[in-house]
């Protein structure tokens, strides 16, 4: 599907590379102190922050990557029903996807937000690292944001992606691009 130009297109294009920045950095992170943790443990003298480094790396990976996942609308939706409806419904079933999704990132910048908050206050510390657990907890409302306008991007760029086509005209549509 070709990409849209909107309003946003440069601000999109700013967060999807940033995104796809850290999500680099992440993965290599985690590659590199995974590979020490088994060097460690073949050595005989295991690294004890590698585990929980890890974890932490994987959550905030995790968070980051279901936001990326809603800017060009590759999030996993459950077509195969909705293909086979009458067009109202189709209609209607791209506003319930637009009001889950945002309610879903506002759910759970909500409850991030709370989350990182208890954590500040009560003063929770990793326990190989010793740094601050609100740094690991505020992937959660980083990534609610992330994804907010991830799934605007969406809307306005990949609307086509978005819409359910009719399963006859979607098979069609296959069967040409392939011959």
């Amino acid at each position: 599907m070709e990409r849209k130009k909107s309003k946003l297109f440069v601000f999109f294009n700013m967060v999807n590379k940033l995104e796809d920045i850290i999500l680099a950095m992440l993965v290599i992170g985690m590659v590199a102190d995974i590979m020490l943790q088994i060097a460690g443990r073949i050595m005989g003298h295991p690294f004890p922050w590698t585990e929980e480094t890890s974890r932490y790396l994987f959550l905030w990976m995790m968070f980051l990557a279901l936001a990326a996942g809603f800017n060009r609308c590759e999030s996993s939706r459950v077509t195969l029903f909705l293909q086979v409806a009458p067009l109202w419904f189709k209609k209607f079933s791209e506003v319930l996807y637009a009001v889950f999704c945002m309610g879903f990132f506002v759910f759970m910048f909500v409850f991030g937000i709370q989350v990182v908050q208890q954590q500040i206050m009560l003063h929770e510390m990793g326990t190989a690292l010793r740094i601050p657990m609100s740094l690991i907890g505020i992937c959660q409302p980083v990534g609610a944001v992330l994804g907010f306008i991830g799934t605007i991007q969406s809307f306005l760029e990949y609307h086509d992606k978005i819409t359910i086509g009719d399963k006859e005209t979607e098979k069609k549509k296959t069967l040409k691009n392939e011959g």
